[in-house]
């Protein structure tokens, strides 16, 4: 493989002209470093020969990894938000890649609710939702009726519409992708870690039986959406007031599975690509594998430092999401006639404001 130092000499060679773009088929967004790294190592599938600066990307995450042989990308946008708006616009603005039939797959690890999914578990997600552009009180001076100390800005009450959205609360991808993505992702034989077994364990027998059918199983493939923030949330009632916020943002549709960070960001940069015809929205695959519950089993939970975040989930979680990729981009490529013409969509795509087109089933008019 192509080392970084000569990164800049390659991309100086690469012809700028249309006709001589890099046409990719399957473009992998990661986060951070061990997202990618099972990718990128000597055991992947796909053997990623030529490394390309571009301009734009994030401190230390510079390059496009590229297999030439396959048309497969990689890129890495950096963690948080900001990060991965900025490097997916510099990415689809890039004059080195023509990105008009290319499938994306958001690939990154994430923590996952236990009261429907469990760690080492994959979920390919239908909506994206962010859910930290809201006032946050401090939770120790809040009404004892109250959940959580977030509410949405200007709303009258919790369970209430904010007073305006900013476009990047919610994203509805294509679901008929997605149920292909989900076959393709089941051919994996998924790993699991003897102390993400222990982890489970301790959630059986919760109050209620309310973590007992799901976060007890084994890693397995699933349908389940994700929730976006900067913010790295923890515990039981910060989780339930975002469970509530997904339900009310997406008029009931969405099922909190998963919570990460970078998703709504780089969806956002997606779709203003997509409405300067630069990408097709509809070729948007979102995997997001649970690395640690974000909640504890003990309702008497407190929290003590150092905090802890992995009790096993994080190796099978990075390996799982590489498993289940693989075998969704194996299953486009070996039908790439097929899906070179693209799968269409049969719900809704796109954000809050209908900016693609169509009319969103979500949002303020919309009701559960």
């Amino acid at each position: 493989m192509d080392t970084l130092a000569n990164s800049s000499e390659l991309a100086q060679e690469i012809p700028r002209s249309a006709s001589c773009r890099i046409v990719p088929k399957v473009f992998i967004i990661t986060m951070f470093n061990q997202e990618a790294a099972k990718w990128l190592s000597d055991e992947s599938a796909y053997k990623f020969d030529k490394v390309i600066q571009v301009p734009g990307l994030s401190h230390g995450h510079d390059v496009v990894h590229h297999d030439t042989e396959k048309d497969v990308c990689l890129v890495t946008t950096g963690i948080a938000l900001v990060n991965a708006a900025l490097s997916i616009s510099a990415l689809t603005t890039s004059p080195l890649f023509d990105l008009t039939s290319t499938y994306f797959i958001l690939s990154g690890i994430a923590g996952v609710n236990p009261k429907v999914s469990t760690v080492g578990s994959v979920a390919l997600a239908k909506f994206a939702v962010q859910v930290d552009v809201q006032l946050e009180f401090d939770a120790r001076e809040t009404p004892a009726s109250w959940k959580t100390g977030y509410l949405p800005i200007g709303a009258p009450s919790h369970g209430s519409f904010p007073r305006s959205f900013t476009g990047s609360e919610v994203f509805e991808l294509n679901d008929s992708l997605r149920k292909i993505a989900l076959e393709f992702a089941r051919g994996a034989d998924l790993i699991d870690s003897d102390a993400a077994i222990d982890d489970r364990a301790l959630y059986a027998g919760s109050e209620g039986g309310i973590f007992d059918a799901a976060a007890t199983q084994k890693p397995s493939i699933v349908e389940g959406d994700v929730t976006a923030s900067n913010m790295f949330f923890h515990g039981r009632y910060l989780a339930e007031g975002f469970e509530d916020l997904v339900k009310l943002y997406t008029a009931g549709q969405a099922q909190y599975y998963m919570t990460a960070m970078e998703d709504t960001a780089v969806l956002a940069a997606l779709l203003r690509a997509a409405l300067q015809k630069r990408v097709d929205f509809s070729r948007v695959i979102l995997m997001r594998a649970g690395s640690n519950f974000d909640r504890s089993h003990d309702p008497d939970y407190v929290v003590s430092l150092p905090f802890v975040i992995d009790h096993g989930g994080f190796q099978p979680a990075c390996k799982n999401l590489y498993l289940s990729g693989m075998k969704v981009v194996e299953g486009i490529l070996g039908s790439w006639n097929t899906f070179k013409i693209g799968v269409k969509a049969d719900n809704y795509i796109g954000d809050v404001f209908g900016s693609l087109g169509g009319t969103p089933g979500f949002g303020p008019k919309a009701k559960a």
